[in-house]
């Protein structure tokens, strides 16, 4: 059995290295992250996503701003450091850290094509989970994390940027990220990044590349480590034994369902079968709602992250709220239907 979970861990990390993944998907991911950290002036994110924001609002255009990609639980990871980085307010970011694995627009749709009625209230929890996840956030951290904010403003003043430049560029970089892995779309986006190039200095440049790259430091040797450990857990926990713990519909068995999701690590949309596959094997409704939604937003690398990015304390608060809200959401499916 350990040869077999060594295998399958190894085999995942494989595909999850495919050339054309890596430098169609993860160092996209890295460089649209450098940039929101490097030529995003740090006033203009604090306006919008800042604590001093408006945190119905900022919350708000969080929840359905991950709708715009299709990235899995650790792709967004480069994205939301960016932004906790340069001073976004809790709320916000958290919100903007579900939302983005959880809510994208081919979810959307492949979850309605493939589960149906299942597929369609997915998403709409989805939406009002990310909301209620970064307000609950905001309301336990958000004065603390103002008083960072305000205090590192003090010592790191903001520095000068060009926001309408570096917001063109991101735009374009994240139109594009949304097309599948082709060649077209690495066409456009070595000819985004040639656009980047020409409207910066050397120095902006520099600042760029050089935070893309201190994210990937960061980011990547720990991704890679969990999504072994996270693959090869697949081996000692097969789904007949989900699929025995999961088939009732109450609350203990969606929290256990959203549970297993979260420890598991899903590639963009492959929850969606695997779920399908679950439900024609016993798995109840609720459950299978839990897991939809736990499973996308959470994974064991990027759990692991979450816990180094904010700390242990707002990391496992926000695990804990994402696991509890996903299975309570699963709960009031079965009572509605």
């Amino acid at each position: 059995m350990w040869q077999t979970a060594l295998r399958e861990g190894l085999n995942t990390i494989l595909t999850y290295l495919d050339p054309l993944h890596l430098l169609l998907g993860i160092v996209p991911a890295f460089l649209i992250s450098g940039a929101i950290a490097a030529l995003l002036d740090k006033e203009s994110i604090l306006r919008f996503f800042g604590p001093g924001a408006n945190k119905w609002i900022a919350i708000s255009v969080a929840s359905i701003a991950g709708a715009i990609l299709a990235v899995c639980s650790c792709s967004i990871l480069p994205m939301f450091t960016s932004m906790y980085k340069i001073g976004a307010g809790i709320g916000p970011a958290t919100s903007f850290l579900y939302s983005g694995p959880a809510i994208n627009t081919a979810a959307i749709f492949i979850s309605a094509a493939m589960l149906g009625r299942i597929g369609w209230a997915r998403s709409l929890s989805a939406v009002i989970l990310a909301f209620g996840v970064g307000l609950v956030m905001d309301l336990l951290f958000g004065k603390a994390r103002a008083r960072e904010t305000i205090q590192d403003s003090t010592e790191n003043p903001p520095k000068a940027g060009i926001p309408w430049k570096g917001l063109l560029v991101i735009f374009i970089l994240v139109a594009i990220y949304m097309v599948g892995p082709n060649l077209y779309k690495g066409i456009l986006m070595a000819a985004a990044f040639g656009i980047g190039y020409l409207l910066f200095t050397q120095e902006q440049r520099l600042n760029w590349y050089r935070e893309s790259w201190s994210l990937f430091k960061l980011i990547f040797p720990i991704l890679i480590g969990g999504v072994f450990v996270a693959s090869a857990l697949k081996v000692f926990v097969p789904a007949s034994v989900i699929v025995k713990l999961f088939g009732t519909e109450s609350f203990v068995s969606n929290i256990f369902s959203s549970l297993i999701g979260a420890l598991l690590y899903f590639s963009t949309l492959t929850e969606v079968p695997i779920t399908r596959s679950l439900i024609e094997m016993g798995m109840s409704s609720g459950s299978a709602i839990a897991f939809l939604l736990a499973g996308p937003a959470l994974s064991l690398p990027s759990m692991i992250l979450i816990n180094r990015i904010m700390g242990i304390k707002r990391g496992m608060t926000y695990i804990i709220l994402v696991i509890l809200f996903s299975a309570l959401a699963g709960s009031v499916y079965e009572l509605i239907f």
